[in-house]
């Protein structure tokens, strides 16, 4: 049978692989959608986070078909992984350059929407299984109560987030237990992070079930009715996080190093990144609701849409030094995350000051 994938890896972004899978997606796109402000229609909220979903979607099903074949290939090998590379060399090392991919588009179209997944009381439950909640190694009375059957019997109780916890790790190897073989699959030499084959189970069984859990998503979007309540809660509630973020990011390989991290996750792509998309999926939520708080107090919504349009930048800036080459030391992401949460401090201040104003319970 023909390869299903080219085994060409091209190498393009700061850790080295992945990056044109966000490179392709532009937060000025986005952006775009901002300028002219439209009486309040919430069914534009709704849009916004419905067509990320289904791009997610689209990410996830790909990592599954990727995975799935490569069960099939280390199933026939009998789950010896060198004979299977050894008897596949084109294709095996292509399915892990396109998973790579597949899961960065996932993992992208997700950041864009987490401001208000994470954020809306109804839909909050995907965040913790899907992008944000522990392990019960990491913390055992607030992690999230599910498991993960594998193809092979064995069960994951409790395992945590599926792209942090499970995925990100299988397929860049930071979790030695998911780790069939490490071996120089771009033949550059060198055997790096992602130069790895993930053990065949695992990595089948957490890439199932993002894709389910990403269809379970996309169907409690379809019945969600968005609220004014909703959308200032996703704002008052996903404002403040940058200074979880920023100590994610100053912990990452990305400022510290890939041979130094001790982190398992945000290996793929910088965490800045994902707050790139958080925060932009939040400004689009302020400027379809900003006409309740113009009606009221046109100062305060100016305030709010400058304090923004400041936090959006700061990150925006950040992250475009980071991707043209910039290695920011430890010392200098902690002093830009203390400047980010000073930011998000006084912004979320703003908002609620507008919630309190409109009588609105969050």
């Amino acid at each position: 049978m023909a390869p299903l994938f080219s085994s060409r890896v091209t190498r393009r972004s700061t850790l080295g692989f992945g990056g044109a899978a966000v490179a392709a997606i532009s937060f000025r796109t986005v952006r775009a959608q901002e300028a002219n402000p439209a009486p309040l229609d919430l069914t534009k909220v709704k849009a916004y986070v419905t067509d990320q979903a289904a791009q997610m979607k689209t990410g996830a099903e790909s990592l599954k078909t990727i995975a799935d074949r490569y069960y099939d290939l280390a199933l026939a090998q009998n789950f010896d992984y060198q004979t299977m590379l050894d008897a596949n060399a084109q294709e095996v090392p292509g399915l892990m350059a396109a998973a790579k991919d597949a899961w960065l588009v996932a993992s992208t179209h997700y950041e864009l929407n987490e401001g208000l997944v994470a954020g809306v009381p109804s839909l909050a439950h995907f965040d913790l299984l899907i992008d944000a909640g522990p392990s019960a190694t990491e913390d055992p009375e607030g992690a999230l109560d599910w498991t993960l059957d594998l193809p092979n019997g064995e069960q994951l109780v409790k395992p945590g987030n599926i792209f942090h916890n499970l995925t990100e790790p299988a397929i860049w190897g930071t979790d030695d237990t998911f780790v069939a073989l490490r071996v120089d699959l771009d033949g550059d030499g060198d055997t790096a992070l992602g130069d790895v084959l993930p053990e065949a189970n695992l990595f089948k069984a957490a890439a199932d079930i993002l894709d389910s859990s990403t269809a379970d998503m996309q169907a409690a979007i379809a019945a969600w009715e968005p609220s004014i309540e909703d959308a200032f809660t996703a704002l008052v509630t996903m404002i403040p996080t940058m200074a979880e973020y920023f100590e994610q990011w100053r912990l990452s390989a990305f400022v510290t190093g890939a041979d130094t991290t001790t982190e398992k996750a945000f290996v793929a792509t910088s965490r800045l990144f994902d707050v790139n998309g958080i925060v932009h999926g939040l400004d689009v939520t302020y400027e379809v609701i900003r006409i309740t708080v113009s009606e009221v107090d046109t100062e305060l919504d100016t305030r709010i849409k400058s304090g923004f349009r400041d936090l959006v930048q700061f990150v925006e800036d950040l992250y475009a030094q980071e991707q043209g080459g910039k290695r920011f030391s430890p010392d200098e992401a902690e002093l830009y995350g203390t400047e980010a949460t000073d930011k998000s401090t006084a912004l979320v201040g703003l908002v609620s000051q507008a919630v309190a104003l409109l009588k609105i319970t969050v």
